[in-house]
């Protein structure tokens, strides 16, 4: 018998050899195989348990294996098995009402399927439903395994001990006879995403289970196999680069098995492909403005947890990284300092989906996550009190503790920009009655699979609300392509068509929808001031319908908004609309207003042309109101946002809104002259404040000292007194002549000019 296995392992090992030793993909190792990967060649432990095998005894060597990655997996994993009991009891200090939780995310997985379960679909599970798309890939991801181990030492029962690696051998069965999910046909078991995320879950399981004796070597030995299945599926289905956050997952997993299962011949070239990739991923993938490019706070988290695992588990085992992946790590959480609300969340952007419906994203967990690893203070201002539990299992006890002592320092950091990702954020201020605005004005060329139809579209907070809300969207709701596209945002619109067009389901049938046509922005200009900080963009979005569109937004900082749209046809005319989120009452035809719990609230005032329609809409109890000029060749909203903090602060309903006082600004209206304490003009629209003056559609501007300045078309501009004389910026949408003394300047939009009068 011994001669004959001798025999046996060194046909394998030869094979192997002649597969440039790299572990097989194309099926799940056996017993003699899997002994023959180690790489022995200066490990006598390993080379030991190798002869062992070959002398016949196969049960003693296979023990000893499992029994050498148990120790290795204590010093290498994030938590050792060894003093596991210990830090299970800590946890659950740390983090009340732990076993219920676990206990009810547990049971979503067990009471669907069996240990032993089919891996083909369709097939039905426990409830006696048909698995499709939609479910199987949550089987796949295994998400619910970490529950189900750590209900084993909650309740004892061994049950919930057994469960996950029998799962394990279905799989490896499944595969070995042809009967799972294919990667072509959409659903692939071992798609980079799905089994990352496997890989994830059930290493976690493995390393909670190990610090039992009660988990047989038998069951260690499946799950190593597995483990090793899985990372030769990664390794071989990876050889290039691939767009998007899929790749990235299964790639940080094939990066974390290569460390923790380094004896194995091949393990290097694993991280070698791994790091590879990963680092392709954060080269093209995170902008140079830090964000993730699917331009998603979700997809932004998850791409960080993606490096974070792999990056974690180098740090903690001496292996070095290239300096790419400290920069781009420190870049991603410096982006929530950069789009947070003042409440320290974070706005909604494109597909985020933890919450559907959700006007804002939580990241106080992510943050923790940040000031550990980065040690930032301002990052610690955004997290919670405590360590969120999620990461609690994966930092070391002196990063646990690093947490607890660090110090909190709230940001100083007031308007800003990621050019590179296409936000512009408006902010006053952090304290809860500040102000803010974000503006979303970008696109991924590359993979603009979650973006939304909402170009060039804002959202805005004041005073404890989002009084411009967006909102989150759930992939498997019927009511997706709505959420995703424009009636859900705060845009304008030609002729009601939307910008989401022709909407596409993914293959598998399993995931998102993505739209086949988007706008293309272009940001004409963007200008932050210590008053007034202003944007200036266009899209192609109904170029084909023969109409331009401008956007311009103007954050006056002392507490409001104007946001000027403009509609521009080749001479056909069109129904022209600007959409605004929320519940709206009308006070007349060109005023709206939005109340909140707290007292709080929105005016919203046209202070240009007066819509012919205002219609209210709404979806899922979402509310919206919707402001339309009928059959033009063009039209300008200049819409103004005024959010007041309590009744006594609202705008009285007036007739004509020609002259408001609002925080010290004065606003007025007129078809004749403008006048102010320094200068009078023809513009129709005029908001001053000491000597900051805007003036929108003028022609002629007369100052004090009789000076005159004219412009070669209606022209918006920006005046500011500075140092004995005016800065002049043109803020309008096109470029313009000044005409000053004689002398001609020529203005593109945000350009200025100072003018000694």
């Amino acid at each position: 018998m011994a001669k004959y296995l001798t025999f046996i392992f060194l046909l394998i090992t030869l094979t192997v050899s002649a597969q440039d030793l790299i572990i097989p993909h194309d099926h799940v190792l056996g017993n003699a195989e899997l002994v023959s990967m180690l790489n022995v060649e200066s490990n006598t432990e390993l080379k030991k348990i190798q002869s062992t095998y070959q002398a016949g005894k196969e049960d003693k060597a296979l023990i000893a294996l499992t029994q050498y990655f148990k120790h290795k997996l204590s010093d290498r994993y994030f938590f050792s098995s060894n003093d596991f009991r210990q830090r299970f009891e800590e946890y659950n200090k740390m983090y009340s009402g732990r076993f219920e939780y676990h206990e009810k995310k547990a049971k979503q997985h067990l009471e669907l399927y069996p240990a032993w379960t089919e891996w083909k679909i369709p097939f039905t599970n426990l409830k006696g439903e048909e698995v499709s798309s939609y479910p199987y890939r949550h089987l796949t991801r295994q998400h619910k395994a970490g529950d189900i181990a750590l209900l084993f030492y909650f309740t004892n029962d061994t049950t919930y001990l057994h469960y996950i690696p029998k799962q394990a051998e279905s799989l490896n069965e499944a595969f070995n006879q042809g009967k799972v999910e294919t990667i072509a046909d959409g659903n692939g078991a071992y798609e980079a995403y799905r089994a990352g995320n496997r890989m994830y879950n059930w290493l976690f399981a493995h390393q909670c289970l190990l610090a039992s004796d009660q988990y047989t070597w038998q069951e260690q030995l499946v799950m190593i196999k597995n483990f090793l299945h899985t990372g030769a599926k990664l390794y071989h289905h990876n050889s290039e680069y691939r767009e998007g956050n899929h790749q990235t997952r299964g790639m940080s997993a094939l990066g974390m098995l290569a460390i923790l299962f380094k004896e194995f011949k091949g393990a290097d070239e694993w991280w070698t492909r791994a790091t590879n990739r990963l680092e392709e991923h954060l080269e093209k993938e995170v902008y140079a403005d830090g964000f993730q490019f699917e331009r998603s706070v979700h997809y932004h988290i998850d791409d960080i947890d993606n490096y974070f695992y792999p990056y974690q588990l180098a740090k903690m085992n001496g292996v070095s990284l290239n300096p790419i992946w400290d920069q781009r790590l420190k870049a991603m959480f410096q982006v929530f300092v950069k789009i947070a609300l003042p409440t320290k969340n974070a706005p909604v952007f494109q597909d985020d989906t933890n919450d559907p419906w959700a006007e804002y994203n939580k990241i106080e967990d992510i943050m923790a996550l940040g000031s550990v690893l980065i040690a930032n203070k301002e990052f610690k201002y955004f997290a919670g009190k405590k360590l969120p539990s999620k990461y609690y299992w994966l930092l070391s006890n002196a990063q646990l503790e690093d947490f607890k002592n660090r110090k909190a320092s709230k940001p100083k950091l007031k308007s800003t920009e990621l050019p590179e990702t296409g936000y512009y954020i408006m902010r006053n201020g952090w304290e809860k009655d500040d102000l803010y605005m974000a503006i979303s004005a970008g696109i991924t060329e590359e993979k603009p699979d979650h973006q939304h139809g909402d170009m060039l579209g804002v959202q805005a907070y004041a005073y404890g609300n989002m009084v411009l809300p967006n909102y989150q969207v759930r992939y498997y709701l019927e009511d997706l392509e709505e959420f995703k596209n424009s009636w859900t945002k705060n845009v304008g619109l030609v002729d009601s068509v939307p910008h989401g067009r022709k909407w596409t389901g993914n293959k598998g049938g399993s995931g998102f929808g993505k739209w086949g046509q988007l706008p293309v922005p272009k940001v004409l200009n963007w200008t932050k001031g210590d008053q007034v900080d202003f944007f200036i963009g266009t899209h192609d979005g109904y170029k084909d319908m023969g109409v331009e569109t401008f956007r311009q937004v103007f954050f006056l900082k002392d507490g409001f908004w104007l946001v000027r749209d403009h509609f521009i046809s080749d001479g056909t005319q069109h129904n022209y609309q600007q959409v605004w989120q929320g519940h709206y009452d009308t006070e007349n035809k060109v005023h709206v207003r939005s109340v909140f719990p707290n007292g709080a609230g929105l005016d919203i005032i046209q202070l240009g042309d007066v819509p012919n329609v205002i219609t209210k809409g709404s979806a899922r109890g979402k509310g919206r109101i919707v402001f339309e000029s009928e059959k033009m060749n063009k039209a300008t909203y200049s819409s103004l946002l005024f959010p007041f903090k309590g009744f006594e602060e609202r705008i009285q309903k007036q007739d004509q809104y020609e002259n408001l006082k609002l925080c010290g600004w004065q606003i007025s209206k007129s078809d004749q002259i403008n006048k102010t304490e320094y200068l009078e003009s023809d513009a129709s629209l005029v908001l001053a404040k000491d000597k900051v003056i805007l003036l929108f559609d003028g022609s002629k501007i007369q100052f004090k000292s009789g000076d005159v300045m004219t412009t070669n078309k209606k022209s918006d501009l920006l005046l500011k007194w500075e140092k004995g004389s005016w800065n002049v910026t043109n803020c309008g949408i096109l470029g313009v002549r000044l005409t000053v003394s004689s002398q001609y300047i020529d203005l593109e939009p945000g350009k200025s000019v100072q003018i000694d009068l």
